[in-house]
């Protein structure tokens, strides 16, 4: 019932001030199985990027995150044990030790209102793209989309604001490079769970399914930074007809610095190795144990935070 955590890469042990930042970087693919759209987070944000002669869609990293935030999210709130105080609220935390918890530790967190505590993410996510070229015939304009997921509110009311949105289509694909810095084990473990059982993303209706799939092609670990490009791997290393996985393998052949150890499925990593087979099992929650696994790492986490945030009280 236990997991092991690599050498490289991770610190052992939370603190609030991080005087080594060692990171890992996640090769993340996203395969859209429905016809997906997104709208970027403010309007003087372009929708799409041209790289070469190509134009690909463009979609802000935190549309991902603030989906698998509320995935994981979840699972605390799910898992036997307190995980998650019963005063903490998502958009309006409450006072810093009852907002500690893996999402916050993990993903960072500013108080609202006259709150002024703030956790910093340990998170990094940068704009990915679409590895297929886009078609702009695909774009559309609708209305403003709730955080319900539907065009009105609760009283039933149709949002009036009209903003543009890019519409992936099933067959294509993006590569997203998710970096965490200075982070520990249980917090890769917990960003594992929630990319891998995350399938609904951008604007959409409740009647929508699945419409992404998630999956993980390599892990670069690194004593010091290992954050990734997908702009820098669409324009240089990568043509539509190219293979993602040996474009991926080049490029992170030509960027690679002394101390970083690289795994995966892509063009000259060497294979997962067994702790991360492992990890993979239980953040999938695939493996009998599971959820036991997931509970005793998020509590050991959240008790050592509660421990150093008080005393920094």
């Amino acid at each position: 019932m236990t997991l092991t955590y690599p050498e490289t890469g991770l610190v052992d042990s939370f603190e609030i001030y991080r005087t080594q930042k060692p990171s890992i970087t996640l090769v993340v693919k996203r395969e859209i199985t429905e016809p997906t759209l997104f709208r970027n987070s403010s309007n003087d944000r372009a929708e799409t990027q041209e790289f070469g002669d190509r134009l690909h869609a463009q979609v802000n990293g935190e549309k991902f995150t603030s989906k698998e935030r509320l995935t994981g999210l979840d699972l605390l709130r799910g898992l036997d044990g307190d995980l998650v105080d019963e005063a903490y609220t998502y958009n309006e935390p409450a006072d810093l030790l009852e907002s500690v918890n893996v999402g916050t530790l993990t993903y960072g967190l500013a108080g609202t209102g006259d709150q002024d505590f703030a956790i910093k993410s340990r998170v990094i996510e940068g704009y990915t793209y679409t590895t297929d070229e886009y078609d702009l015939m695909n774009k559309e304009t609708r209305n403003a989309v709730y955080e319900s997921g539907t065009m009105r509110n609760e009283e039933g009311e149709q949002s009036e604001a009209l903003f543009d949105y890019v519409k992936v289509q099933p067959g294509n694909s993006l590569v997203h490079f998710i970096t965490l810095e200075a982070a520990t084990g249980p917090m890769l473990l917990y960003t594992l769970h929630n990319l891998l059982n995350t399938g609904r993303y951008g604007a959409r209706e409740t009647r929508t399914g699945r419409n992404v799939r998630n999956s993980v092609l390599g892990i670069v670990l690194g004593e010091h930074d290992t954050s990734l490009s997908t702009g820098e791997l669409l324009m240089e290393y990568h043509n539509e007809d190219d293979d993602l996985s040996d474009s991926i393998g080049t490029y992170i052949e030509d960027v690679r610095r002394s101390d970083w150890e690289v795994y995966g499925e892509i063009e000259g990593a060497e294979s997962f190795p067994d702790w991360y087979e492992r990890m993979q099992a239980v953040a999938s929650r695939e493996a009998d144990d599971a959820d036991e696994v997931l509970a005793a790492e998020f509590r050991d986490l959240t008790d050592a935070a509660m421990t150093v945030f008080g005393e920094d009280d």
